[in-house]
């Protein structure tokens, strides 16, 4: 249903590299960063996946700043959520050449129980899209990290829910550079999957430019509050990272 593995011409992939006012690729550290990071990768797929597991080590939580947050400052930062951990992994991306953007889709905030309370309100998720081997593949198994997902999962297998804490029981967990990996749904969970396809855009801030949508401004809407949110979100999110085990 979300797959995007086909594209045309107006579908370009160069049209996915470069920098932008938040992908800062001529920031000195993000770069420096990168080389190590992927210095004994011997392809693109290989470059692809040794970033994703940095950014999926970093903690996941909420930068308490607007959308306009930088790669560079995500670095620094150490931590980020679907949107600002997009960020940093679409410059590392496009800083080894590989072609990536951002797809941003509609989801029920049910997957947030646990984390914050938007009963009703949907929910704008940002995932990775990244262009190897011809095709683009779907990223989002970055956005948790490992020592919270354990925590979450063993909630989430108490209370015999599937869905909430920021995952999907049931969902993919890591990704190995091939196919499209989700970790906040599953197409085994009807429920779960995403209620629209928002579109792509080189990063966040490119996104919440468009005020044309009414759709875009109430996931705005929702990202506001959990912005706003960010002091008890981070809170929440370290006691279930920390809890006992």
């Amino acid at each position: 249903r979300m797959q995007h593995n086909q594209y045309t011409a107006t579908d370009d992939p160069q049209r996915w590299l470069g920098p932008t006012h938040l992908l800062d690729l001529d920031d000195t550290k993000l770069r420096i960063r990168v080389l190590r990071i992927t210095q004994l990768a011997q392809s693109p797929t290989q470059k692809a996946v040794l970033i994703h597991d940095f950014i999926k080590s970093l903690p996941f939580g909420c930068v308490p700043v607007t959308d306009n947050t930088r790669a560079g400052t995500v670095l620094r930062t150490g931590q980020g959520d679907c949107h600002t951990k997009g960020t940093l992994f679409v410059a590392m991306l496009r800083l080894v050449g590989i072609p990536s953007r951002l797809r941003f889709v509609s989801l029920s905030s049910e997957f947030m129980s646990g984390i914050i309370s938007l009963p009703g309100i949907a929910i704008t998720h940002a995932m990775t899209e990244i262009f190897l081997s011809e095709k683009w593949h779907q990223v989002d198994t970055y956005v948790t990290d490992e020592a919270f997902e354990a925590k979450a999962l063993e909630l989430l297998k108490k209370t015999g829910e599937t869905l909430g804490f920021g995952i999907h029981a049931k969902a993919q967990r890591d990704w190995w550079g091939t196919g499209s990996a989700h970790g906040q749904y599953t197409a085994t969970d009807t429920a779960s999957l995403p209620n629209q396809d928002l579109g792509t855009a080189h990063d966040p801030e490119y996104f919440y430019q468009n005020k044309d949508n009414a759709k875009i401004n109430d996931g705005w809407l929702s990202r506001f509050k959990w912005l706003l949110a960010s002091k008890v979100i981070n809170y929440r999110v370290n006691a279930i990272r920390t809890g006992p085990d």
